[in-house]
């Protein structure tokens, strides 16, 4: 059983996921993959992976949530992805044209939270291809069951951990 510390455990997740949640996130599995003999078959023809119940702890909540609650989610992912770069910004104009775009609590959130393992520590890109990380970490984060709804998805584990720190932090601003 993996502790709070590693990468693939998600607050909230794991083996103690209790009936309701599980049967909730089942629901929400069988939804986005198809479950029925046809979809299964569907699937094989096709080479994506199978759906598997070690799947269940990687769906995320915000998977069934508001289109605006995934892009407040993916901003805050995308800016903890550069946060390096953030820190490491001169320019006034810059960083104010990144606030802008993601939102003045958003942005002031994220400079006062921790930096992330997984940042960057790149130059600092423009608001939009900021924000455009944060929507390609949202897929990456998925399992492979989920390639057929989101051709990103590719169980990454480390995008998994930026999200769910993403995420708890999106809903602290909400």
């Amino acid at each position: 059983m993996a502790d709070a510390q590693t990468p693939d455990h998600v607050t909230g997740h794991g083996a103690a996921v209790n009936r309701e949640t599980r049967t909730a996130k089942l629901a929400l599995l069988a939804w986005h993959c198809g479950q029925g003999r046809g979809a299964r078959f569907a699937r094989r023809a096709s080479g994506l992976p199978a759906v598997r119940f070690g799947d269940l702890p990687k769906l995320p909540d915000w998977l069934d949530a508001s289109e605006e609650q995934r892009k407040r989610i993916a901003a805050v992912a995308g800016l903890l992805r550069h946060r390096r770069a953030i820190d490491a910004e001169l320019s006034g104009p810059r960083l104010a044209a990144l606030a802008a775009a993601v939102g003045e609590p958003l942005f002031d959130a994220v400079c006062e939270a921790e930096v992330p393992e997984m940042a960057g520590a790149e130059k600092l890109p423009p608001p939009e291809r900021v924000l455009a990380a944060g929507e390609q970490l949202l897929e990456a984060a998925l399992p492979l069951a989920l390639a057929n709804r989101f051709p990103g998805a590719r169980d990454d584990a480390a995008a998994r951990y930026l999200l769910a720190q993403a995420h708890a932090l999106a809903e602290s601003i909400a």
